[in-house]
Parts: C-alpha cells; structure tokens; sequence
C-alpha cells in the first residue's frame, strides 16, 4: 500500500508541475501574425486572401478574433460553481436515437445526423461523413449511447475534419472507417495530414482557408472556408493544425457546415461566397457559461443570427444533446433555438433532427 501512495504521488506530482508550467506558459503567450499560408497545390476561392495566417511560434490564428486559450480560465470554470446545476440535474431531455439503416442502405441523397457534429451525407451519389464519432470518444461524457453505424454504411467517398477535438476526431472511429474503405479520401485544414498518417493509410488532403480541394470529378465540390475557434489535442500543440468549415456543392444543392465556431462575420462571408446555401449546419450547444466558451461555441442566439447573415433556406442545429460538455441543461439549446427562431419569424425554416433521423433532398 506504501509503495501505491508513494507511486501515485510521484505521478500526481508530475500531473500538477506540468499543469503549473502550461499555465505559466499560456500567460505570457501571445499570438502575433508573422505570415501566410496556404497549400499551393489547391486553388483559392477569394482573389484578395492572402493565406491563413500563423503566428512567430507557427501556430494557426483565427483571422478575426485572435484566440489563445488559458490554462487558468479552464481551471477557473472547472473549480466555479454552476449557477444552473441543480436545473441540470433535474433535466431529463434526451434526443431520440432512431435507426439508420434504411438512408444508410438507400441510394437517396440527404443527410443523416449522426448526434453531435456528424452527418453521413448523400450528395449527387457521393457518400461523405462530417466530423465522424462512432461510440464512446476518450475524455468526453456522454448523454446517449448511440451504437456506431459502421457496419450499415454501404460506401464512404469522403471523410471532413473540422479540426482535431476529440469530439470532432476521434481516433477509434476514423480507424473503422478506414479500414472498412481503403479508399475513402480525408480532408481537414492544414497540417491535420500530419495527425491522421499516425492512424490511416488513406489518401488525406489538407486546405488553408478560402481553398477548394483537388476531387477526381465535377459530381462535387468542396471548399474549406475559416470560422471562430481552435486546436489541441494534448498539453502542448495548441493551433499546430488548422480548423474550419465546409461548403459542399453540387449543381443543385449548397450545404454548409460550420464544425465548431462562435459567432463572427466569416458567416456573412461564407454567404456572399455562396448566395444560395440550401442547408446550414451549425452549433448550438456548449455555449455556458459565455465568458469561457464565447470565444469558441456558438449560443443558439447566435446560430440564429448566423443564419440569417448568410441567407441560407434552412438550418440544421448540432452539436448539442449527445455528449456533455458544458453548463445549460441538455434540453436549452434547442428550446431556445425555437424561441429566438419564432422570435425573427424563422420557425419554418428551422429542421431540427433527432439523432440517426434524415432529411430527404
């Protein structure tokens, strides 16, 4: 038992001095633009974009609102008080998970909301999944068990990666996938490549911002566009590869997909990009409390408004009701995504789904 105490305490003691370095060293950090980057293989969609930008230590930097998170204000938040605990525990809400196998099975084009941030999408024939997590993700909790649907789907041609959180990429889950189709493409942001080699044989493509990615054929299109947040996976890589979102086109239909992001004028952007978004696929939860995840994570408020910048037809709210991750209770985000859509007369145009449920092109 001696030698268990002495152990433990030696690693609890190696846990805290790092925790203490990162926090004095994300203090004293700061985020200067030094240059501009971009993959010289991809065309770039905006004439006047001079590449993502990277600051003096080679990190990404959101090009709007320069963001480096503090070690301190996590703990800040962790060791706080909830004011919105007790509602929390009291609330029941929770998603239906329905079953996928007939879209899945089908060859008819739509999306499919896997919880979360993933979709499998069917878009002119293409097969492509969104932000694929299958099960259980590491350090992550979880609401609803959702049984992975692996084995019900029939061809992947392409794989998105917003950015590389593990509720966004998960390990274990682009693994199947990969092994299931060796020749499913990956996309995500620049230097996500350097991750994913770790994992999977596959052909990968990476894109800086306002970039289309190089597709064997016309059938369809796919751009990486910029919005609000950042990445890490460990203690120290913070902003070592890229983050964005998607615009998915074929000749009749735009889907966007913002993967993770607060609020800002890139969604007015993406809509001047692209008049005639069909489909807006945006978060809506783990938005509290607003000092800490602000920065990061759309309020369904702000989803709206987001919306309504970029002149879509209609939205399809995420990222909410699977995994806990945050201070409102599993049932706010969508109430007040209704309320605040009813209140700039918008109601209709809301398609809110559960878990496993489609919507029909």
């Amino acid at each position: 038992m001696r030698k268990f105490l002495i152990a433990f305490g030696g690693v609890f003691a190696v846990i805290l001095f790092a925790i203490l370095i990162a926090i004095v060293v994300s203090e004293n950090d700061k985020a200067v633009i030094e240059k501009y980057v971009r993959n010289e293989n991809l065309p770039t969609i905006k004439t006047d974009w001079k590449g993502t930008p990277v600051d003096a230590k080679g990190r990404f930097v959101n090009n709007e609102f320069p963001f480096l998170p503090k070690v301190k204000d996590l703990l800040k938040w962790q060791l706080s008080g909830n004011p919105q605990k007790a509602e929390k525990q009291t609330d029941t809400t929770r998603l239906e998970v329905k079953d996928p196998t007939e879209f899945l099975q089908s060859e008819t084009d739509g999306i499919l909301w896997l919880g979360h941030a993933a979709f499998f999408i069917r878009l002119n024939g293409k097969n492509i999944l969104l932000d694929p997590v299958f099960d259980k993700p590491s350090f992550v909790r979880t609401l609803i068990d959702v049984p992975s649907p692996v084995e019900k789907i029939k061809q992947v041609d392409y794989v998105l990666l917003s950015h590389d959180h593990r509720d966004h990429c998960d390990e274990e889950s682009i693994k199947q996938i990969a092994q299931k189709f060796p020749n499913a493409k990956f996309f995500g942001g620049l230097r996500m490549d350097e991750l994913l080699k770790n994992w999977i044989p596959n052909e990968t493509q990476t894109a800086g911002w306002f970039q289309q990615f190089n597709l064997p054929d016309e059938t369809v299109k796919i751009y990486f566009l910029p919005v609000r947040h950042w990445c890490r996976r460990g203690l120290f890589d913070t902003n070592e590869r890229l983050w964005g979102g998607y615009v998915i086109q074929s000749g009749n239909k735009t889907i966007y997909f913002s993967g993770d992001s607060g609020y800002g004028s890139h969604y007015k952007e993406a809509g001047e990009l692209f008049p005639e978004i069909d489909y807006f696929l945006i978060g809506i939860g783990a938005y509290k409390p607003r000092w800490f995840m602000e920065p990061n994570h759309n309020s369904p408020d702000d989803a709206v408004q987001a919306f309504t910048d970029a002149k879509a037809k209609f939205l399809i709210p995420m990222h909410f009701g699977r995994f806990d991750l945050s201070d409102e209770p599993s049932g706010e985000p969508l109430r007040l995504l209704c309320e605040k859509a009813q209140e700039v007369n918008v109601s209709d145009r809301i398609k809110a789904l559960n878990i496993n449920e489609n919507l029909i092109f």
